[in-house]
């Protein structure tokens, strides 16, 4: 059982590392350094220039992902086919990374259209939840954190609802990001927070897709403040919540420094990673809180379940 838990946390950490790589791909003009797919030049192995390396790069890490993830669903089936929703959401992941693969050959096909691209995206982030709420689940089902395991799910779900809605949010930041970026329009707009000088964009496609993208990452503010303050005044009622606020607050903190430095400094590779995978870390403790708040272990489910008969017969 240790095993399938530590295998569904590195995968999900790797997804996130993942994740990063295919924005290095991107931040460099390396997309289409490899025109073909599942070859590169056809070739197994890819030619030594860098945009094909990098890309190249890419794909063995998707690679190692979708193996490890492929290797979760198996563990799922062997240690906790008594549990029915660590079964399903392991297995239903195996076809998804199959879909985020396809993607990733329309990609390459079509050359780097921004809507796939997009997609690509958000279906990375759903992958990387999946294998979050297998995680915890199998924590949770371990018979080794008993005590813990009480003290993690007896509490208020407030906090894990507004996680969800700020989940839900996030998706339309992460779409319209990644559609921005690859469509030309992240240096549409010199300056932060404005853009070239005005508040509104010009009547121009790029600098609107821009300014859209701020403007939905700007009102999570009113999604992530409102969640801090519930997460800290339950942190003692939630064993979780402390450690959840503050993780949270850093990392968008931190986040909205790197995408302001990214237009000031005209997108340095560098900070453009950093800016996606701080990102994708607030999703990642979102889905952790998400999943903290709703999932049910198996045997108290059961005796649910059979409080309600007992109470009807």
């Amino acid at each position: 059982m240790m095993i399938a838990q530590r295998l569904a946390l590195l995968t999900a950490f790797l997804t996130v590392v993942l994740i990063g790589v295919g924005v290095y791909v991107r931040a460099t003009g390396s997309g289409l350094g490899c025109p073909d797919w599942p070859t590169c030049h056809g070739q197994v192995v890819p030619p030594g220039h860098r945009e094909a390396l990098i890309e190249f790069s890419h794909r063995f890490v998707a690679s190692v992902v979708g193996l490890l993830v492929i290797a979760v669903a198996v563990l799922a089936w062997k240690h906790y086919r008594h549990v029915p929703f660590i079964v399903w959401v392991a297995t239903a992941t195996v076809p998804l990374v199959g879909f985020q693969g396809l993607l990733g050959a329309i990609t390459v096909v079509r050359e780097l259209p921004p809507e796939i691209v997009a997609t690509h995206l958000v279906t990375a982030m759903v992958v990387l939840s999946c294998e979050i709420a297998v995680f915890v689940a199998m924590y949770m089902e371990d018979p080794a954190h008993g005590e813990q395991l009480r003290r993690m799910v007896e509490g208020p779900r407030i906090v894990g609802r507004w996680a969800l809605v700020s989940i839900l949010w996030l998706t339309a930041v992460f779409w319209i990001g990644g559609y921005m970026a690859e469509s030309g329009a992240a240096t549409a707009c010199e300056g932060w927070p404005l853009c070239n000088g005005s508040v509104l964009p010009a009547a121009e496609d790029q600098e609107i897709t821009h300014m859209v993208h701020r403007y939905i990452a700007g009102a999570f503010l009113f999604l992530l403040i409102p969640l801090l303050v519930l997460a800290w005044k339950k942190r003692d009622e939630l064993a979780w919540a402390r450690p959840f606020a503050i993780v949270l607050g850093v990392l968008y903190t931190a986040q909205v420094l790197v995408g302001a430095l990214n237009v000031w400094y005209t997108f340095p590779d560098e900070l453009t990673v950093s800016h996606t995978v701080l990102a994708a870390s607030i999703w990642f403790a979102l889905s952790a809180a998400v999943a903290l708040t709703y999932y049910a272990p198996a045997a108290e489910s059961h005796a649910r379940g059979l409080s309600k008969a007992g109470a009807t017969a």
